[in-house]
């Protein structure tokens, strides 16, 4: 799928801007719930070979969110936005995607993207890897396919979409606990 330089640039500078998105989840039986989470901005284009954003997170597998992820791939939605009182300062994103439980994926790319985690929240090696017992979280790895980028900056109501082949379908993904 081709895509706009300025697009994907435009998309990764604003994810990375930022720390916390709002990821949304949904179960057959129940109602969608929203939870805001920490996230590390990533690229999975060195195993595809293609422009391939990606979020890392870490979260409770037995979490309600955590719950409806199981060990993916699940298809899910999220927001992240920079808010203003400016209205002409507005800007942020809804996306779509599928999250998988890190322990599906390669040991290579997992050990990046936990790197990547790490790397913009150390706290987190505390539940991650603790030095006194089984983690508390997992790592979750949302691979974007679907984006619409606002911003009022250019004029009010600005958007651009873009979208993205599903990693998943192309990623050589493992049973957790498997190799």
């Amino acid at each position: 799928m081709p895509h706009d330089a300025h697009r994907v640039s435009a998309l990764m500078t604003l994810l990375r801007e930022r720390w916390v998105f709002a990821l949304a989840t949904n179960a057959l039986d129940q109602a969608p719930y929203v939870t805001p989470l920490f996230y590390a901005t990533t690229e999975l284009s060195p195993w595809l070979g293609r422009v391939a954003p990606a979020l890392v997170f870490a979260s409770s597998p037995r979490s309600t969110h955590g719950r409806h992820l199981g060990a993916g791939p699940v298809a899910v939605g999220g927001a992240v936005y920079l808010e203003s009182e400016a209205i002409g300062a507005l800007r942020g994103l809804q996306l779509r995607g599928r999250v998988v439980l890190g322990a599906r994926l390669p040991a290579e790319i997992r050990r990046a993207l936990e790197r990547a985690y790490l790397d913009r929240h150390p706290v987190a090696a505390r539940v991650l890897a603790p030095a006194d017992g089984p983690p508390a979280h997992a790592l979750f790895v949302l691979a974007i396919t679907w984006v619409k980028l606002t911003d009022n900056r250019v004029r009010f109501g600005h958007h651009e979409i873009a979208e993205f082949a599903d990693a998943w379908d192309e990623l050589d993904l493992h049973e957790p606990g498997g190799t």
